[in-house]
């Protein structure tokens, strides 16, 4: 009986749900926001436009083709049609759409007019300047022309860099034979000490034949240049890829054509010069590529291939404030992801231990008959099945497993021994939802994944989960794979079934507590993506996909469109923003949790005021949501391992098993050994746990020597007995060691013996840290895209996940 009167119920808010239906041509490749006015690209190259926010839409493509009739030089030239749009990230009412053949158009008012540019040639990669609107570059691709194949002249193929300054009506070239080009500055701070006119470049200057960029090439160069390539600088030799954020610049610097191995280089971007260091890691191993995962707080996540140019494993390292000493941090990484709007929460997907290790010895077996031998057995598309999930709350201090939920969606007990849960990162070669996290919905994350020993890809096996504390614990929230969109700061949430055919959608104001479902559609249809306005804030959503039409017994497949609006529900307003916490309020205080010091993140107690998850109600545009911000006592939690040390049973330990404590050649009073460890960038963390760095004095006398070789003979026997401990236990229990002098190696052992005896009592209880030597924990896959695509490739302004 309460079943029925429940479903009466929804049945009866169902019917107060907006929609509007719309069918075009094709399924949906683009779509941008300018406010009110909503524009959306095809497949097959059509524009359509609403300037009602989706309710209804006008195709364009007749406008978008009678323009491009009237630039077109001789009848026989070829109009083409859109394949992609860029907003300005100086205006977003600057559209440019680029064409698949010399024609591209501009609009000024986000496609409410459009003007048709013959470019002469079809543009492929673009940015816009991000200070001054009517500044754009774009590369196109010299072709052979019917003149010069007549003419019996030699026909080459090479990239230009190409530079308008009127908003894309008129275009110079300004290099040739150009790998990647990039401007100088990525805002107006940048702008206040590097020329706005800056533009880096590398190109091969000497470029001759055809071009080929499917591989490392030792013959570009790095360039920059504040007059348009007027004149240039040479900034890197063999700079042949490269990476700006606002920090810092990375360059990767070709040292073998052959063997296609590359070194790192960086530079702060500070008052605009470029003084680059060599990228420091504890591996000598060779590098093959680069991904910039992350570059916030000035510290740099970055996974490098040590294997072969498309291996798919890699090593995240990570860096400290300078960004050229840098540490491992997990092996065999897949994917990385940041979780947005919390500090110092990453998740990774690795390769099995095992598995990985079977792929890296064959890898290596076959270079041994040759760099390009073909690879037998274990093959790149083989390490997807061994995929496992790792999360860090302290920036890659430590990799744990997710905890799985202990129960189902439906609320029955998962019973799985020593499973744990796995998600997935991308949508890259599958078709399963990608995690998502937004900025002003914190703590929340939604993704889909499985439960058991690896990451699965089965559609039985996969299942929809949802986090309201950055990732600590997890519930299972439906069952199946779904794809997902949050509005109302995380208070609202809708999704659909994208694994098969459907018309509905299911949405929840109590974070997945209880699910509505709506018809919005007479027959089902295949749901690509759900999407909310660009502020994360209303109540109206665009469903898109494909569906099946028929028409006089004619089956055709069409795009589709549809805009939902939940505002009509009525929902109440939440109430008790003044007193969250407290009975009546439909606010909570919370606080975000690591591992080892409880409501402590990156060093700080940060208290947020959110919605309670069984609160069903919407939340305000303008909710305030920090309350405070308290620096925590320093735990382990708090430090990495430094340079030259590697996470062992919970302790950082020498890689190579000793540690140096030589004085430097320059040296004055004293100097300083670390202990290993150093303090995570941006934590700050005052007090309890520390790690100091040795002070010891500097040599003043010849006899300096003798000390250092009595010294290093000391730690050596030192680390012996470590080893051996079990064999000579009772033989340096009864020995006068402890009655040396205080010599530089006894503080060394006192210090080192303290912070042992320090972090056994910060021990965790609920996660146990992982052993990266011996699990299959193991981070992020970057891929290195070497072969040009021959669709267009819009060039994002945000650095992290950007392959150089």
């Amino acid at each position: 009986m309460m079943l029925v009167i429940l479903l009466m119920i929804m049945q009866i808010f169902a019917s107060n749900i907006d929609v509007q239906i719309s069918y075009i041509d094709a399924s949906l490749i683009n779509i941008h926001w300018c406010s009110d006015t909503v524009l959306a690209l095809t497949s097959k190259g059509s524009v359509y436009r609403s300037d009602d926010r989706g309710r209804q839409w006008t195709k364009m493509s007749e406008i978008f083709h009678r323009k491009a009739l009237i630039q077109l030089e001789d009848a026989g030239d070829r109009v083409g049609i859109v394949n992609n749009l860029v907003a300005s990230p100086v205006d977003k009412q600057l559209i440019l759409f680029t064409g698949t053949d010399q024609i591209a158009w501009v609009s000024l008012d986000c496609g409410k007019t459009i003007t048709a540019v013959n470019a002469g040639k079809q543009l492929r990669e673009y940015q816009f300047h991000p200070i001054e609107k009517d500044w754009i570059l774009a590369s196109a691709w010299k072709q052979c022309g019917s003149d010069e194949l007549l003419a019996g002249k030699p026909c080459v193929s090479y990239k230009e860099l190409l530079l308008s300054q009127d908003t894309g009506i008129t275009w110079l070239s300004i290099a040739t034979y150009v790998n990647q080009f990039s401007w100088g500055v990525k805002n107006k701070d940048m702008a206040k000490y590097t020329p706005k006119e800056r533009i880096l470049a590398s190109f091969d200057p000497q470029g001759r034949g055809h071009q080929s960029i499917s591989s490392w090439n030792m013959d570009a160069n790095l360039y920059y240049s504040d007059d348009f390539f007027q004149t240039r600088t040479l900034s890197v030799p063999a700079g042949s890829r490269f990476l700006l954020t606002e920090s810092f610049l990375f360059v990767a610097k070709v040292t073998s054509q052959y063997t296609q191995e590359v070194s790192l280089y960086v530079s702060g971007t500070e008052l605009g010069q470029y003084k680059y260091a060599i990228i420091d890691a504890d591996s000598k191993l060779l590098e093959h590529s680069y991904s910039i995962l992350d570059t916030s707080e000035n510290q740099v996540f970055m996974v490098v291939n040590h294997l072969k140019p498309s291996s798919p494993l890699g090593v995240i390292y990570i860096s400290d404030s300078t960004g050229t000493r840098n540490v491992a941090r997990l092996e065999n990484s897949a994917e990385f992801y940041r979780v947005q709007g919390l500090e110092g929460i990453y998740l990774a997907n690795v390769y099995a231990e095992d598995q990985a290790k079977i792929y890296s010895h064959q890898v290596l077996e076959a270079m041994e008959e040759g760099f390009y031998a073909q690879q037998n057995g274990f093959k790149d598309e083989d390490l997807k099945k061994y995929k496992q999930t790792r999360i860090t709350f302290d920036k890659g201090g430590q990799w744990v497993p997710l905890k799985p939920p202990t129960v189902d969606a439906d609320g029955k007990p998962i019973n799985c021994n020593k499973c744990q849960l796995h998600i997935h990162l991308s949508q890259a070669f599958y078709q399963f939802a990608p995690i998502y996290t937004q900025t002003n919905s914190i703590g929340v994350i939604v993704a889909t994944g499985s439960i058991g020993k690896y990451l699965s890809y089965r559609q039985d096996q996969v299942n929809t989960y949802l986090s309201r504390d950055g990732g600590l614990t997890w519930i299972e929230i439906k069952k199946g794979s779904y794809i997902y969109e949050m509005s109302n700061h995380g208070g609202l949430i809708v999704m659909s079934k994208d694994q098969e055919t459907t018309n509905q959608i299911v949405y929840s104001w109590n974070g997945g507590i209880e699910w509505a479902p709506f018809n919005f559609l007479d027959q089902k249809a295949e749901i690509q993506n759900i999407l909310t306005e660009p502020q994360n804030k209303g109540t109206r959503f665009i469903a898109y996909g494909s569906i099946q039409l028929e028409s006089n017994g004619i089956k055709t497949e069409q795009g589709l469109l549809a805009t939902i609006d939940l505002d009509e529900l009525h929902q109440r307003n939440c109430i008790g923003q003044d007193k969250p916490g407290e009975v009546g309020s439909d606010y909570e205080l919370w606080t975000p949790s690591g591992l080892v010091n409880p409501e402590c993140l990156f060093g700080k107690k940060v208290t947020y005021m959110r919605k309670r998850r069984e609160a069903a109600c919407y939340n305000p545009d303008t909710l305030e949501k920090i309350i405070s911000v308290i620096p925590c006592q320093c735990s382990q939690e708090d430090y990495e391992c430094d340079l030259g040390f590697v996470m062992s049973n919970q302790q950082c330990v020498p890689i190579d098993g000793t540690i140096n404590i030589d004085p430097p050649a320059e040296c004055n009073g004293y100097y300083t050994v670390s202990s290993g460890y150093r303090k995570i960038a941006g934590d700050i963390c005052e007090g309890g746990l520390e790690h100091p760095s040795m002070r010891f004095g500097c040599p003043n006398n010849k006899g300096w020597i003798f000390d250092w070789l009595v010294i290093g003979g000391i730690l050596f026997g030192l680390y012996w007995v470590y080893n051996n401990q079990d064999k000579v236990k009772e033989y340096f229990t009864k020995s006068e060691m402890t009655q040396l002098p205080q010599s530089k190696s006894d503080k060394l052992i006192k210090q080192l013996q303290q912070k042992q005896s320090k972090q056994q009592q910060q021990q965790q209880q609920q996660y146990q840290p992982i052993n990266l030597e011996q699990n299959d924990s193991q981070d992020q896959k970057f891929e290195e895209e070497l072969i040009e695509k021959e669709e267009n490739v819009l060039i994002e302004d945000d650095g992290s996940h950007e392959l150089i």
